[in-house]
């Protein structure tokens, strides 16, 4: 897998806020124009991508789609990417990326979610078959993927979310939703991907909070996976993006849409029941 470090760079360097998502939107748009990428934008300012380098696909087709979020929680600020070396979860020394503005103090380099942003575009760029969702307003309720477009889900199999801290973690249950189910052909996959790809003295499956995906269970019947992209002390100004463990997400998810293939991994879509709810 190439690694892209300018435009890792580029895609931290954009500046961007819950509600004020609109220079993100704009880079979204002019990267996928470049990269002759079809795309659509909603009236809510979420990016719906398709890359399909054959126009011609069998009926039975499902396209695998990634998930990411174009809002962070950081104030709008000039973006200065440094390099540093800083500590991953295991405590070793790794090159990584952090963000100071024009007068030296710490802004918050937003990985959460630039990170699973650079992900999709990086997968979009490599996969010839792959659809992308960049929603809006994440942080405060998943605003953009609650609206999320039925017609463009309909022939999707699955969805990876790239939206979880440091190296170790996966999302299992979110916000009241299970996101797959474990006796199934889905789970074996990314479970063995993930066992292999990341620390196994840490590496575990979680209940959070919510993220994007935790909207689309509601709404689709298909299987999702969110897990670790590499970004460090999240909604911190001192929020720090370890670059191998950004590549090695990245790497991750690839693995699992050659191994999970154009099909779809059914799981029944539910409605948010405020009894199920978990809390991370």
């Amino acid at each position: 897998m190439t690694q892209n470090l300018q435009l890792l760079k580029d895609v931290l360097s954009v500046p961007t806020k819950t509600y004020q998502e609109d220079l993100m939107v704009e880079f979204l748009k002019n990267w996928l124009t470049e990269n002759d990428i079809e795309f659509h934008i909603d009236e809510f300012k979420n990016v719906y991508a398709t890359k399909q380098e054959s126009p011609l696909i069998a009926p039975d087709f499902y396209f695998p789609c990634v998930i990411s979020h174009t809002d962070t929680v950081h104030e709008i600020d000039t973006i200065n990417i440094a390099e540093e070396y800083l500590p991953n979860a295991q405590g070793e020394t790794k090159l990584s990326y952090k963000a100071y503005n024009d007068f030296g103090h710490a802004t918050g380099i937003g990985g959460d979610d630039k990170c699973g942003v650079f992900g999709c575009l990086t997968l979009l760029k490599e996969l010839p078959y792959l659809k992308a969702a960049f929603f809006v307003s994440e942080e405060t309720g998943c605003h953009g993927s609650k609206k999320a477009k039925e017609e463009f889900f309909q022939n999707v199999g699955y969805a990876i979310q790239f939206d979880a801290p440091e190296n170790w973690m996966i999302t299992e249950k979110c916000f009241g939703q299970i996101l797959f189910d474990r006796d199934s052909e889905f789970f074996s996959t990314v479970d063995e991907i993930l066992t292999e790809g990341m620390d196994n003295e840490r590496m575990q499956y979680m209940v959070h909070p919510y993220t994007d995906v935790y909207a689309l269970r509601g709404k689709f019947d298909f299987s999702c996976i969110n897990f670790s992209i590499g970004y460090y002390n999240y909604h911190t100004k001192n929020e720090y993006v370890v670059v191998e463990d950004v590549f090695n997400g990245i790497h991750m998810g690839k693995k699992m849409i050659e191994k999970l293939g154009y099909k779809l991994h059914y799981k029944e879509a539910k409605i948010y029941n405020q009894q199920s709810r978990f809390i991370f």
